[in-house]
């Protein structure tokens, strides 16, 4: 019975999107989907989604021009309530990453009309890697073109802005090496 009603939602989430669009009919379930329905969904339109990956409603996609295609996430990986993932390039999660509740993970940057645009911040786009046995913190932000180093944490609330060595913990804003981190005196590969 419970394999019927998955599929009938799954196919009722495909006919919304025939007739609402992308927008409306395949981003907005994912806000309040079961989990599995998410994964289908996810898998659905393009993304690549290892083994027993834990994803948990809210999740919110931006930027995903009508797939999903640049979303890949590893096996083991956990993604949190609320977690924000912006497609607008490549997010690629290794295996046994942890990204916390509310994290951000953004790849593009755009002031629209504003007059940030004349002076100096012009529209830009680059991808994001967390590599394997990565943990980010609740409510961290990780900006575009970010490379997070296999074993590396980011404590909640961080806002990394350059790429983290494998194996280092950082934190604040913008995120630093943690006191204590043996390799905090190491310079990051952005330095």
């Amino acid at each position: 019975m419970r394999a019927l009603v998955e599929a009938l939602a799954f196919a009722w989430l495909l006919l919304r999107r025939r007739v609402l669009g992308f927008e409306q009919g395949a981003l907005q379930p994912l806000r309040n989907a079961s989990p599995r329905l998410v994964r289908k969904l996810l898998v659905h339109y393009g993304a690549r989604l290892g083994e027993h990956v834990r994803l948990h409603a809210p999740l919110v996609i931006h930027n995903a021009d009508r797939s999903f295609a640049h979303l890949e996430i590893g096996d083991d990986c956990h993604l949190g309530r609320d977690v924000f993932l912006d497609l607008k390039e490549r997010i690629t999660l290794g295996a046994r990453v942890t990204v916390s509740m509310r994290a951000v993970i953004l790849t593009h940057t755009d002031v629209g009309d504003s007059s940030w645009k004349e002076r100096g911040l012009p529209p830009s786009a680059a991808p994001v890697t967390l590599e394997d046995d990565v943990y980010i913190g609740a409510n961290a932000t990780i900006l575009a073109g970010v490379r997070v180093g296999r074993g590396a944490l980011v404590a909640a609330g961080a806002v990394v802005t350059r790429d983290v060595p494998p194996g280092m913990r950082v934190g604040g804003v913008p995120a630093r090496p943690l006191a204590g981190d043996p390799q905090a005196g190491r310079p990051t590969s952005s330095s």
